[in-house]
């Protein structure tokens, strides 16, 4: 089960948009192309998520083809790795690590200060 999901609210606790919150737009998992038969292997590394409004970069875009409907210089939010936000509690208001508890055979995350279900 996944500690930070799509549409949790986030805050930054390390790098430039230290302290800032915003929304998690998307949720990047590492994996390692797979080799000759064997499985695809999780890479912790590579585990990203991109945040409204936190690390946002520009890019310089030129027309190649009719296709591409941006051109010029584009600013988007770029991925940040997912050891540095923290999920904030809904209940609390506060940022907190996220513990899992299993009940009748469901799994929840729990806020590990108030111990509120989160979601």
């Amino acid at each position: 089960m996944q500690k930070i999901k799509k549409g949790d609210t986030v805050q930054v606790i390390a790098g430039n948009d230290l302290g800032v919150r915003g929304e998690v737009l998307d949720v990047r998992k590492g994996y390692d192309p797979s080799r000759r038969g064997q499985p695809a292997r999780r890479n912790p590394n590579k585990d990203r998520v991109v945040v409204a409004g936190v690390r946002m970069v520009k890019k310089h875009q030129r027309p190649v083809s009719q296709t591409r409907t941006q051109t010029g210089i584009i600013e988007f939010e770029a991925p940040i790795h997912v050891s540095n936000v923290m999920l904030v509690c809904p209940s609390c208001g506060e940022p907190t690590r996220v513990g899992i508890q299993i009940e009748d055979g469901v799994k929840h995350r729990v806020c590990k200060q108030c111990g509120a279900t989160i979601e």
